[in-house]
């Protein structure tokens, strides 16, 4: 599939079409994509058959409605019968969603595909020609893969960091900074976080370290807006942009007014849906279903990634005309307290209104029992006013308790899993 040009014009300004012409070419590639699978993959072919789909064309964007939705177990009780027509070479593990893992195969012509949304995401947060960028993002995530291609493409220079994102590579990677001295930085906003943690309790001059940087892009944890100023203020740097996407196919990043993230429409096609599977309003959050619009390496076609989302109701005030979303989290990154879902990021909103506990990782505790109406939660750092912030999450939330477990300092890691359960902080047996 070429993506260079269209009867739109040239697909580099894809980003300011119309609504009208965006959706006329996404429904070309949706075309192109479901023959493709019914022709090259059992799994797909399978499936539509038994649902009576077996000769349906998908020829406008209504149409892909028609057609079953997939998750995660289905594909992998699918075996062979879901890669066979792959035609792809490298593989790349799905260990950062929930579940078993998956293996999403990727073919080199879809690996330049993917580059491009890149190249305009790192645009969108200001990389240049002639910049540096150290990049830490987790390299086993395809999106990640792509970002030294871009980087290059762009006329920049790569820097690696030979470590993990652990505290205990907090030295050496502030080292690498200063050698370095990049302009511009990817990794992932536990770390982040936790690096500021370790460079202020150790007296570090953090924003002399950071003089190079202009931009951070962060991923692995939706930020606040609150915590976006925290991490620009502690580190002194101009911007902190977040990306995100799934392994799956959907590419979103962030331009400069940080209002949700655009979708890279060019490469896959979202939809929020409700738990009956029909789409929800703009604004409104659902589960997030991805298509991608690649007809190579795995083919995804109405998959439910299990991540809660929504799009933002009104255009962006940058121009470009691509939607809007903002992933949330997932079941795993939430807990069901008197039959609401809350997720973690509602939790560190209602927190960060207390200005000292910006900054903080706030974690959910899974409660004991589905039907507990108290809502549990576990705070990093020393303990502060305890009892405003459980009233503030009673009102916030509608539950009739909140109890608050303060924990001094945590692992790295609980920043990315957002829910512990309580016998890691010593509740329950």
């Amino acid at each position: 599939m070429s993506l260079s040009v269209s009867a739109y014009g040239d697909i580099d300004n894809i980003e300011h079409w119309p609504d009208e012409a965006l959706r006329s070419w996404q429904a070309e590639r949706l075309t192109e994509v479901v023959e493709w699978a019914r022709d090259r993959v059992p799994f797909y072919r399978t499936l539509w058959s038994q649902a009576g789909l077996g000769d349906i064309a998908c020829d406008s964007i209504e149409d892909v409605r028609q057609f079953p939705i997939i998750n995660k177990q289905s594909l992998i009780d699918a075996g062979s019968e879901w890669v066979a027509g792959s035609l792809a070479r490298v593989g790349f593990s799905t260990r950062g969603t929930s579940g078993e893992p998956l293996v999403v195969w990727l073919s080199a012509e879809e690996e330049d595909v993917y580059i491009v949304p890149t190249i305009r995401g790192f645009r969108w947060a200001g990389f240049e020609k002639g910049q540096t960028a150290l990049l830490m993002s987790p390299v086993w995530h395809r999106l990640a893969a792509c970002e030294s291609h871009a980087v290059v493409r762009m006329g920049g220079r790569c820097a690696f960091f030979w470590g993990s994102l652990g505290l205990q590579f907090a030295g050496e990677f502030l080292s690498t900074l200063r050698t370095a001295r990049p302009d511009f930085l990817t990794t992932t906003a536990p770390f982040i976080l936790a690096l500021v943690k370790y460079g202020e309790e150790n007296g570090l001059p953090l924003p002399d370290l950071f003089r190079s940087v202009r931009a951070i892009v962060a991923v692995g944890l939706p930020l606040t807006p609150r915590t976006r100023e925290y991490i620009r203020d502690r580190l002194g740097v101009s911007d902190v942009f977040e990306r995100g996407g799934t392994q799956e196919g959907a590419a979103i990043d962030e331009c400069r007014f940080h209002e949700f993230g655009h979708v890279h429409e060019d490469v896959c096609y979202l939809e929020i849906l409700d738990s009956s599977g029909r789409p929800v309003a703009h604004g409104e959050r659902g589960r997030l279903v991805v298509t991608k619009l690649t007809p190579t390496g795995s083919i995804f076609v109405r998959y439910d990634t299990g991540d809660i989302a929504a799009f933002a109701a009104e255009p962006c005030r940058c121009g470009c005309t691509f939607r809007r979303l903002k992933i949330f989290g997932r079941p795993e990154s939430s807990v069901e307290v008197s039959g609401r879902m809350i997720t973690a990021y509602d939790v560190r909103l209602c927190v960060e209104n207390d200005p000292a506990l910006v900054g903080r990782n706030v974690l959910l505790i899974r409660p004991e029992k589905r039907s507990s109406g108290t809502l549990s939660i576990a705070i990093e750092g020393v303990e502060h006013d305890t009892v405003a912030t459980r009233s503030r999450l009673c009102e916030q939330f509608g539950v009739g308790d909140a109890r608050v477990v303060w924990l001094g300092s945590i692992r790295v890691a609980w920043g990315f899993r957002q829910v512990i359960d309580g016998r890691e902080v010593g509740l329950g047996s």
